[in-house]
């Protein structure tokens, strides 16, 4: 058992590469996505977890068919065939799912849905169909009928998978770009509500999707090149590389979505770096062409983030529908009440004094506490 090879000796020493190399990413993964949930629920953290045991269980097929572990049981034919295709169903698509499980945090609009669609189209013409004729190649007593359609089918499915996270990987450096564009110039980090560390997450995202799409097309030349056996082994390895890339991303939009807007204040023994932010810099808000209502405006710290999403509902009904909150303009006699938390190591920065002096000549009382209210009164010269 495990000596006799159906593939050629050096073929099989890359397999066996190609397999180490996929099972020692799912297994670190596995250590990464445990620590990195707090609460181990959601469909994020779901579809991570069959993306990644995907892989595990697809390998395991085909160790087991190329090295022959398991030939003196009966129906092992059926078995390995049965673990191939769960595990390759479960790593292609479970991979998609990944992707659009974390599309809301560049994109609130209906037509995410269809993206959605297209996933799962993909997975049941192109899982079942593949599926079918795997079956018929690898279980039937004469299998030569069915290998020339699996073939054609194989390639079919490959390469409509490959454009199917291309269009996935497009969509996030558009919408990354788009949205890091709207809040001040890219390269010009003191103008920018993020500033470098928005820069540097958009680069990142660019560079790794860019490898992503350059291992997918290194699988689909392997595939087209006729080598079944490397190229079966070499998919779960650049799937588990894929997976951990995209794991890297996800989590870096993820904090700039949700995190600070401004760039971090940090200290240590003898030594303290404050960024430019908007709320000590109202000649950036100004450069940044941003408008000056409580959608757009950053002016009030950390709390514009959440006004920012409040006509952005995307619930039943969508866009514009009774759940949404509408916001309007401030005037001069409106009162405005924020609940603004700050963590400051170094020091602690007075954002009622920045409002007041961006405000221009309207006289501003407030008071500190839990909650902050503005009252602004109108210039008794107009």
């Amino acid at each position: 058992m495990g000596t006799q090879y159906e593939v050629p000796y050096v073929n099989a020493l890359v397999i066996a590469s190609f397999l180490a190399i996929a099972w020692y990413n799912v297994a670190e993964l596995t250590i990464l996505i445990h620590t990195f949930f707090k609460r181990h629920a959601g469909l994020y953290y779901y579809s991570l977890l069959v993306a990644n045991w995907g892989i595990f269980f697809h390998g395991l097929g085909m160790f087991l068919k190329f090295f022959k572990i398991n030939d003196h049981i009966q129906g092992h034919e059926i078995a390995n065939t049965v673990i191939v295709w769960l595990g390759w169903v479960a790593m292609i698509t479970g991979q998609s799912i990944v992707l659009w499980s974390r599309l809301h945090l560049v994109v609130q609009a209906t037509w995410t849905r269809w993206v959605l669609v297209m996933i799962i189209f993909n997975a049941v013409t192109l899982h079942i169909t593949t599926g079918v004729l795997t079956f018929f190649t690898n279980i039937a007593k004469n299998p030569e009928p069915w290998k020339g359609p699996y073939s054609v089918v194989e390639r079919i499915q490959v390469t409509l998978f490959f454009v199917q996270e291309v269009i996935l990987s497009s969509i996030y450096i558009w919408k990354t770009t788009a949205m890091l564009r709207s809040e001040g110039p890219l390269f010009q980090s003191n103008k920018n509500v993020r500033g470098k560390r928005g820069r540097q997450v958009l680069m990142h995202t660019i560079f790794m999707s860019s490898i992503i799409i350059a291992l997918d097309i290194t699988l689909i030349g392997l595939e087209f090149s006729g080598i079944y056996d490397i190229q079966t082994s070499y998919k779960g390895a650049v799937y588990s590389v894929k997976l951990k890339m995209e794991f890297t991303i996800l989590n870096q939009l993820m904090n700039l979505v949700k995190g600070n807007l401004r760039e971090t204040t940090s200290s240590g023994p003898g030594n303290s770096k404050s960024a430019p932010t908007y709320g000590r810099n109202p000649s950036a808000i100004a450069n940044s062409g941003l408008r000056s209502n409580a959608r757009h405006s950053t002016a009030l710290g950390h709390s514009a983030g959440a006004y920012a999403k409040m006509e952005d509902y995307t619930g039943p009904g969508g866009v514009g529908a009774s759940g949404a909150i509408p916001l309007r303009d401030l005037k001069s006699t409106d009162v405005l009440k924020t609940t603004t938390t700050e963590v400051r190591v170094d020091k602690i920065e007075r954002i009622a004094e920045d409002v007041e002096s961006q405000l221009g000549e309207g006289k501003g009382t407030s008071s500190r506490s839990s909650s902050e209210v503005y009252i602004i009164e109108p210039n008794s010269n107009k």
